[in-house]
C-alpha cells in the first residue's frame, strides 16, 4: 500500500472531520453503534485484502479508511435504524469507494500534468504521439516552451470529413520538417467525399516516406467505401510494422505480389476488393507477421479465408450474422504452427480447418459454427475442438455452449487434457450440463463462471449430481460471477444489458450451484463470488454459506461487488 494513498485518506478525514464540526448533527449515535459500525466496516475491508498484504502501512491504511467510511456513514443517515442496519452496507460502502477512486483519479491527473514540464522534448512528443493532431496542437497554448514543439512529434492523426483540409495541413507540415520520417499516420473519415480530393496519393506519400504505423479507415460508414483509396505502394512498403485498414476498398495487388518484410501487426476490417486472395497474399508477403486480426463482411469477396503463417501469435477473426449472400458458401481455414492466442467469432463459415497449432495456449469463443444442420455443426465442432488439443486457457461464450450442449447429446465432449484455466459464460438452463462438461477438463485448476439470466428459459429445478474429475483432483480456484440479465437465448456474451430485478427462483439455483462447487471440490483454495447491488446476490449467498458442507477446509471465500 503506497504511502500516497494513505496520505490522501488522511486528508479526506480530515475534510470530513471539519465538515462535521461545521455541520453538527441533530442525531447522536452512542458510542457502542458506532464501534460496532466500524468493526463491520472493517470486516468487509478485510475480505477484498490480497492475502499476504499485511503490512504495517496497509493496516494503517485499513484503520483510517474505516474512520473516514463510518464518518460519511454516520452524517448522511437519517436516523440510528438507517445508519447501522447491516444489511445494505455493502452496497453502501461500494458506492463511497467509487467516490473515492474518482477523487483520487482526478489528484493523480493533477500531478501528471505538473511534471509534464520537467520531461525532456524527446520524451514530451513521444507522449503527445498518441493524442490526435488537433489536441497535439493544443498543447502549444500551454507555455513558450510548448508553442512549437507540437510540430517535432514523429506523427499526425486526424478525424475529419473535410480530406481538402486534410491534405493542405499536411503539405504544411512537411514544408517546416523537410525530409523528416513520420513514426505514425492515422487518418479516420466521417464521409464519402474522401474518395473525390486525391486521398489515395497523399496516403501513397506518407507510405513514400517511411511510415511505420498506417492507420486508415472510417468511423461512421455502415459499409465499406468501395474506390480504390489504397495506393499500391502500400503492398512494397519496407518500414511498415502496423497496418490498419477499415471500412475502405483496396487495389489488387500488382503483379510481383506483396512485400513487406517489416509488417508485425495487420489488422483488417470490413475492406473490399475485387481479387479474393487479397488477405492470402498479404499474408504470405509478410515473412515476421506475428498479429493479424481480420473482420469480415458479408460482401468483400473473400468467400474462403485462408490464414497460413509460420510467424503468426496472435490471430482474430469476426464474422457476424447480420447479412448474408443467400446460397454464397464461407470457409475459414488456419494453419499456424507458432500461434499462441486465437479469438474466433465466425458465425457464418460453414466450414472451418484448423491445423499445426500445437503452440496454441489460449482461445476465445464465440460462435454458433455456421448455419447447417446440427449433424454438419457436430463434425465441424468436432474438428475444430480435436484441432486445438494442446490449449490451456478456453473462453467460451454461452451461444457456443448452447450449440456443444446439443451435439453432446449425440456424442462425448472432447477432452483436454492440458487445460488448466477455463471462463464460461452459462445460462440458467444450461447450468444443468455443467458436470458433464467440466469432465472434459480432467486437469482444470482455475475455473471461471459467468452466471446470465435467461428470463424465458428459467428452469424448474437445478439438480446436480455428478462430481468430474477435476472438482476431486485438480480444482484450486473458482470465481462465479453475475453478468448481466437478457431478455432471451442467443445474446453474445450477455453484451446486452437490461437492469430487471431478478427472481428469487434464480438466486436460489445460484445459491445452488455455490453449494454444489463447494461441497464436492476437495482441493479448492479459493472461491471468489461477484453479484451486482441490484440483485442482492451476495447478501443472501453469505446468509446461506454457513450451512454448506465444505470439501475442501482450507477454502477461502471472498464476496465481491460488481456492476452489470
Amino acid at each position: 500500500m503506497a504511502e500516497p494513498l494513505v496520505s490522501f485518506v488522511s486528508s479526506l478525514l480530515k475534510t470530513q472531520q471539519d465538515y462535521d464540526l461545521a455541520h453538527p448533527r441533530q442525531i447522536r449515535f452512542n458510542d457502542t453503534i458506532r464501534q460496532a459500525m466500524r468493526t463491520r466496516i472493517n470486516v468487509i475491508l478485510q475480505r477484498r485484502v490480497t492475502p499476504g498484504t499485511s503490512s504495517r502501512t496497509l493496516q494503517r491504511f485499513l484503520s483510517i479508511y474505516t474512520v473516514y467510511l463510518e464518518s460519511k456513514l454516520m452524517s448522511s443517515a437519517n436516523s440510528e435504524e438507517e445508519y447501522s442496519n447491516p444489511r445494505d452496507l455493502e452496497v453502501r460502502i461500494h458506492y463511497l469507494e467509487k467516490e473515492v477512486q474518482e477523487l483520487w483519479n482526478r489528484l493523480r491527473d493533477m500531478r501528471f500534468s505538473d511534471r509534464l514540464s520537467l520531461l525532456p522534448d524527446t520524451l514530451i512528443t513521444q507522449i503527445l504521439l498518441y493524442l490526435p493532431t488537433k489536441e497535439s496542437i493544443k498543447t502549444s497554448f500551454l507555455s513558450k516552451r510548448f508553442k512549437d514543439l507540437w510540430l517535432q512529434v514523429p506523427g499526425l492523426e486526424f478525424h475529419s470529413h473535410e480530406p481538402p483540409a486534410i491534405r493542405n495541413f499536411i503539405v504544411t507540415f512537411f514544408q517546416i520538417n523537410r525530409g523528416s520520417r513520420l513514426q505514425r499516420f492515422k487518418v479516420t473519415y466521417n464521409g464519402r467525399n474522401v474518395c473525390l480530393h486525391g486521398t489515395s496519393e497523399f496516403i501513397a506519400g506518407m507510405v513514400n516516406r517511411g511510415v511505420q504505423q498506417l492507420d486508415v479507415g472510417s468511423s461512421t460508414l455502415k459499409r465499406p467505401l468501395t474506390n480504390d483509396l489504397v495506393h499500391v505502394n502500400i503492398y512494397k512498403s519496407n518500414t511498415l510494422v502496423s497496418l490498419k485498414l477499415a471500412n475502405v476498398g483496396m487495389q489488387n495487388p500488382p503483379e510481383f505480389g506483396v512485400s513487406l518484410p517489416c509488417l508485425k501487426t495487420m489488422h483488417l476490417e470490413d475492406i473490399t476488393t475485387k481479387d479474393p486472395l487479397i488477405v492470402e497474399k498479404l499474408i504470405s508477403g509478410c515473412p515476421v507477421l506475428e498479429d493479424l486480426t481480420v473482420f469480415r463482411v458479408f460482401d468483400d469477396n473473400v468467400p474462403f479465408l485462408r490464414v497460413r503463417s509460420q510467424c503468426l501469435k496472435r490471430f482474430r477473426v469476426k464474422f457476424g450474422r447480420s447479412r448474408k449472400i443467400y446460397g454464397k458458401e464461407y470457409a475459414v481455414e488456419v494453419d499456424a504452427p507458432e500461434l499462441k492466442y486465437m479469438n474466433f467469432r465466425d458465425d457464418l463459415s460453414d466450414k472451418v480447418v484448423v491445423k499445426n497449432l500445437s503452440s496454441l495456449f489460449k482461445v476465445d469463443i464465440d460462435t454458433q459454427f455456421g448455419t447447417s444442420t446440427l449433424q454438419i455443426k457436430k463434425s465441424i465442432i468436432s474438428d475444430f475442438l480435436k484441432g486445438i488439443p494442446s490449449v490451456r486457457h478456453m473462453i467460451i461464450s454461452q451461444p457456443t455452449l448452447e450449440v456443444l450442449y446439443s451435439c453432446m447429446k449425440h456424442g462425448p465432449f472432447t477432452k483436454f487434457c492440458n487445460l488448466t484455466r477455463l471462463e464460461a459464460s452459462f445460462c440458467t438452463v444450461l447450468l444443468q450440463t455443467l458436470p458433464y462438461f467440466l469432465e472434459g477438463f480432467p486437469k482444470l485448476k482455475h475455473l471461471t463462471l459467468n452466471l446470465l439470466y435467461l428470463k424465458d428459459l428459467e428452469p424448474e429445478n437445478l439438480e446436480l449430481t455428478v462430481v468430474p474429475q477435476c472438482l476431486l483432483c485438480t480444482l484450486e480456484c473458482v470465481e462465479v460471477k453475475e453478468v448481466a440479465t437478457v431478455e432471451k437465448a442467443g445474446k453474445k456474451r450477455a453484451r446486452y444489458i437490461k437492469r430487471t430485478k431478478v427472481s428469487k427462483h434464480m438466486k436460489k439455483i445460484w445459491i445452488e450451484v455455490v453449494r454444489y462447487i463447494l461441497e464436492n471440490s476437495l482441493v479448492l483454495k479459493k472461491l471468489v463470488l461477484c453479484f451486482s447491488p441490484v440483485t442482492n446476490s451476495v447478501l443472501e449467498i453469505s446468509e446461506a454459506l454457513p450451512t454448506f458442507t465444505i470439501g475442501s477446509p482450507g477454502c477461502e471465500i471472498f464476496n465481491h461487488l460488481t456492476s452489470l
